[in-house]
C-alpha cells in the first residue's frame, strides 16, 4: 500500500504537524510494509500557477519545481491524507497554490473539465484556531477542490478550537476520528 500526506501547514510544531505524525505511526501499524510519502508543503520548492493553461495542451506544467514529481506521487498512490489549517476560513495559503498546482491533474476546458484519473480515495483534516463557530465552509471547500481534482474525499474532519500548541492534533478523540478513517481506507474502492 502506497500513501501520501500532504501538510499544507508551515509551523514545525502545530497542529497539522502532529496529525501528520499520528496519521503516518498510524497506518505504518495497521500496514506495517505501506510506504508512506509525507509531503510538507513549506519545505518544497513550489512556484505559484501561471494560469498559462499550458497544461491544458501539453498534459503537464511548463514550470520545472517540486510538482512535477508530487503530481506523478499522487498518481501511484493508494490513499491521500490531505491535511491543512483554516486560514481566513478557506484552506492555508501553501495547500491553495498546491491545489492551483495540480491543474494538471484535469482534462477539458474551465467549466467542463474533469478528472484524467477519478476515484483516488483520500482523506482532509483541517484545524481551526478561532473559538467558537465552526468554518464548515472551509472543509466544504476545499473538499469540493480536491473532488475537482479527481479524489474521492470519503471523510473530512475540521478540528475546532485548536490551539497554538498542536493539541488538537493530540486530542485523543481527535486521533480517534483520524485512525477510524485511516482503518476504513483498506476495503473502500
Amino acid at each position: 500500500m502506497k500513501v501520501a500526506i500532504v501538510n499544507g501547514s508551515a509551523r514545525e510544531n502545530g497542529n497539522s504537524h502532529h496529525a501528520a505524525k499520528f496519521v503516518e505511526e498510524t497506518i505504518l501499524s495497521k500496514w506495517p510494509d505501506a510506504i508512506v510519502a509525507k509531503i510538507n508543503l513549506s519545505e518544497l520548492n513550489i512556484h505559484p500557477c501561471m494560469g498559462d493553461a499550458w497544461c491544458r495542451r501539453n498534459d503537464e506544467c511548463l514550470q520545472d519545481d517540486d510538482m512535477k514529481w508530487i503530481i506523478n506521487l499522487l498518481d501511484d498512490c493508494d490513499f491521500t491524507v490531505f491535511i491543512s489549517p483554516v486560514f481566513f476560513r478557506d484552506m492555508s495559503s501553501l495547500m491553495k497554490i498546491f491545489t492551483d498546482r495540480c491543474y494538471p491533474m484535469i482534462k477539458g476546458n474551465p467549466g467542463d473539465q474533469k478528472p484524467k484519473i477519478s476515484g483516488k480515495k483520500a482523506i482532509l483534516i483541517m484545524f481551526q484556531y478561532v473559538k467558537g463557530k465552526g468554518f464548515e465552509e472551509a472543509l466544504k471547500h476545499t473538499s469540493w477542490v480536491l473532488e475537482n481534482l479527481g479524489f474521492d474525499v470519503k471523510d473530512a474532519f475540521l478540528f475546532k478550537d485548536a490551539d497554538d500548541f498542536g493539541s488538537a492534533g493530540e486530542d485523543e478523540k481527535n486521533r480517534q476520528k483520524m485512525a477510524k478513517a485511516i482503518a476504513a481506507m483498506e476495503g473502500r474502492k
